[in-house]
This record gives C-alpha cells, structure tokens and sequence, in this order.
C-alpha cells in the first residue's frame, strides 16, 4: 500500500511538472520576433524644462511589414526622461499601439543624442486586435534637423 501512494504521488508530481512546462511553452510559443529599422523626423516644443515632442516617420519590421508611424513624447530637459505613446500602422492599414518611456542621452558630438525607449504593445486594429509584447527602440537623433533614425527590436503576441 505504501509503494502504491508512493507511486500516485510520484506520479501526480511528474504530471503537475509536465503540465507547468507545456504552459509555458504555449504562452511563449504565439510570441514572435518584432525586429526592425525606422527613420524619422520630429519637432519639439514647449517651455523648459519640458519638451512636447512630435514624429513621424516610416520603417520595415518583422510581422508589420512596410510601416508609417507617429509618436508624441513628454520630455524633462532636466533628466532626458520622458514618456511617449506610437502608432504604428502596416500598409495594408492594420496598426498598433504602443506606450513606454524613453531616456535621451547626449553624445560628445554636438546636437547628437542617443535616445532608448522601452515600450509595451497595448493594442491593435485588423491582425493585430489583442496584440501584447514590448519592444526597445534605439535611435540616434540629430537636434538641430530633428531627424532620427533606428532599430526596433522586441516580441509581439497575436491572439
């Protein structure tokens, strides 16, 4: 009798074991790469210290294809930090939405700054309705003709 309880017991535990892995590779498994380059152009303005932020731009990505974009940021001039929202949208005019925060950085070249933003998918029209992930994007973005360009690199989760 012993042997037996200590069977289903071995037995459950490999099951509840076998079970917690096949979820996990059912959440991973709809993710899918979300990589990509950009260029774009924005304006800015406000009093300081913060900074209205407006762009727009294009790009080819992963699962989004040819794209356009738009994006509006809220910066402190103190600190470089800021927060953004975007919209992506493909050419067959399926879009998604994005919102994260950034951190501007400047470099040793005049007008030159780095910027990384930190992003969370929050929705999306067409194939992308119920879409989740995140993504980082790097960029370079040059002050004095507000042109920037950059990568997208990240994951995206369709239902």
């Amino acid at each position: 009798m012993k042997k037996n309880s200590m069977s289903i017991a071995i037995a459950l535990l490999l099951t509840a074991f076998l079970a917690s892995i096949m979820f996990a590779v059912s959440a991973s498994a709809g993710e899918k790469p979300l990589r990509g380059s950009f260029q774009a152009v924005e304006t800015a303005d406000g009093a300081f210290p913060t900074a209205f932020v407006d762009g727009s731009g294009s790009g080819n990505a992963t699962h989004l294809g040819q794209f356009v974009f738009s994006y509006e940021a809220e910066v402190n001039l103190n600190t470089g930090f800021g927060k953004v929202s975007a919209h992506y949208v493909a050419a067959n005019g399926d879009s998604l939405f994005a919102e994260g925060s950034g951190q501007l950085t400047p470099t040793e070249t005049p007008n030159i700054a780095t910027i990384m933003e930190e992003y969370e998918i929050k929705d999306g029209m067409g194939r992308f309705a119920g879409a989740t992930g995140s993504f980082t994007v790097k960029r370079v973005l040059n002050h004095e003709t507000g042109d920037t360009s950059g990568t997208i690199d990240g994951k995206i989760a369709m239902p």
